[in-house]
């Protein structure tokens, strides 16, 4: 059986579904945006915008969907020689989502359309308070919504405006409202789509994997000033758009309690390549101090732990926007679900809190068993975010720990292809690369290599990374994994993924060990 037969029937795909996972594809490809229900309102309200001269006010979110979504439509603007107004609200300033306040201050300036991105399908008071300030809105978001919509000019939304069956990220949904304003799609305005639709965790299924695949493409193929500086020397997949280039965008949202985070759309946006070399210098200068925060956050919350339950849950009074990757950290260091809580930045008798978990703790239901305590709260299996009074943290505690007793994280069967270490080649890494993008609703495939004896492995810096040349062009490479541990058993099983490493102009195929057991 060749690899790509194993591999197919791994993922229990047919010939016929790899043929179609390989199609030839363009933008075509991509739903037409002039078909989706309200589109044809939404145009035509900002047409009669632009003939008027109205003032128009993008208004999008905080994290690098709604930087995306807000980037993508002042972009397009650009593209008509007209100018836009947009808002990237702090999140310790003005929290989630157009409110009241922004409302009568784009009044105040004159703005008589306000276009939302990535927020605004849920806020139905807030639409009728700019309604009856003589302001118009369209909605364009991507989130769940409740039994009433906001009467707003249109709404454009995945589910609303009939996409179809698979949700869409909030600046996909912008690029579609740009490729109908336009009458053409862009390729960097798609690219833009594409990164939001991976750093979202949209399911890589249908339109939305077409997307991915253009977008990684189209950065592949050309040279964005602003993307590149955050994807420096490195080919474009995925990975290298969800490790390097996503936690960058976001970390500026995490750190900065003030409104210069609107920088990030003018970044995107402009034509001045001294500020965007400028700005890109700042940007990884705070995407390092987020880094060496949630360290120290981590190490100050482990210190204090108590392990004896089956779940962390602390306050510690530190930015909202580091709490989930500080849970996260803490998950990933004690097998535990963890809730951290910090003090709301307007309310001090309000906490908020950011939880992650794994297979077994279902963070969802978690809420949803604790709704009486909830002033917000939403997520899904493994990660959630709420608020709840901090009179109520004792009771709220002792209920969360009650259902962690009785939902403990269950260690996942590993599903994994067997290979032997002949299989890592080039030739079947790129046949593993053809079946990408990989992501949520088609991951990755793990591989399994049984039975290595651990007298021949070497080792790296201070006997900490394993790292072992099988042939010429092939090897093994491990990070944190000791040598004194490894080699305590005599052979082990490698779990892993194949991967090409290019490091001075030399290529080499890696299988990535993700991790090890004894093989007895």
């Amino acid at each position: 059986m060749t690899f790509l037969e194993k591999l197919l029937d791994y993922l229990n795909l047919t010939k016929e579904d790899y043929e179609y996972l390989n199609k030839d594809i363009s933008s075509l490809t991509l739903p037409d945006s002039n078909k989706l229900l309200g589109m044809d309102k939404a145009i035509a309200r900002i047409k009669l915008a632009m003939e008027n001269k109205e003032k128009i006010v993008v208004y999008g979110d905080y994290d690098t969907d709604g930087i995306m979504a807000t980037s993508i439509l002042v972009k397009a603007f650009k593209y008509l020689d007209y100018e836009v107004g947009y808002y990237i609200p702090c999140r310790y300033l003005d929290g989630y989502g157009l409110n009241k306040e922004k409302i009568t201050q784009f009044k105040e300036k004159g703005y008589s359309l306000i276009i939302t991105v990535d927020n605004g399908i849920t806020l139905v008071d807030e639409v009728d308070y700019a309604n009856s300030l003589g302001i118009d809105v369209i909605v364009s978001d991507h989130h769940e919504f409740g039994e009433v919509l906001p009467n707003a000019v249109s709404i454009i939304h995945p589910t609303v405006s009939k996409l179809g069956d698979v949700i869409a990220s909030g600046a996909a949904m912008a690029y579609y409202i740009s490729v109908s304003l336009l009458n053409r799609s862009d390729d960097y305005l798609l690219a833009l789509a594409a990164i939001s639709t991976i750093s979202d965790l949209m399911e890589l299924k249908e339109y939305n994997r077409d997307m991915v695949r253009l977008g990684i493409d189209i950065l592949n193929n050309n040279h964005y000033l602003p993307i590149e500086l955050l994807n420096v020397d490195t080919k474009y997949d995925e990975k290298s758009i969800a490790m390097r280039i996503v936690p960058k965008i976001n970390a500026i949202g995490r750190i900065k309690e003030d409104i210069s985070i609107n920088k990030l759309v003018k970044y995107f946006t402009s034509e001045d390549k001294y500020f965007i070399r400028e700005y890109a210098k700042e940007i990884e200068a705070i995407n390092e101090e987020r880094k060496e925060l949630t360290t120290t956050y981590s190490e100050n919350i482990s210190s204090n732990l108590d392990l004896n339950n089956d779940a962390i849950i602390e306050i510690f009074d530190i930015k909202e926007g580091m709490i989930g990757l500080v849970a996260n950290k803490l998950l990933g260091e004690h097998n535990k679900p963890a809730l951290i809580f910090t003090y709301d930045n307007k309310d001090k008798d309000i906490l908020k809190g950011s939880i992650r978990s794994r297979n077994g703790f279902n963070v969802k239901e978690c809420l949803d068993t604790l709704n009486k305590y909830l002033l917000t709260g939403g997520g899904h299996s493994n990660a959630g975010g709420l608020s709840i009074k901090a009179s109520d943290f004792e009771s709220f505690k002792k209920d969360y720990l009650d259902f962690a007793s009785k939902n403990k994280i269950v260690e996942e069967e590993i599903q994994a292809l067997e290979l032997s270490l002949n299989d890592i080649t080039f030739e079947n890494e790129e046949i593993l690369r053809s079946l990408s993008p990989f992501g949520v609703g088609f991951p990755e495939p793990k591989f399994i290599i049984k039975d290595i004896a651990t007298k021949g492995l070497s080792f790296i810096k201070n006997d900490t990374i394993l790292s072992t040349q099988i042939s010429y062009t092939s090897k093994l490479l491990g990070f944190n994994m000791n040598k004194s541990e490894v080699t305590a058993f005599n052979r082990i099983n490698i779990i892993g993924t194949l991967k090409i490493n290019e490091f001075k102009g030399y290529r080499s195929v890696i299988f990535q060990i993700e991790k090890y057991i004894n093989a007895l």
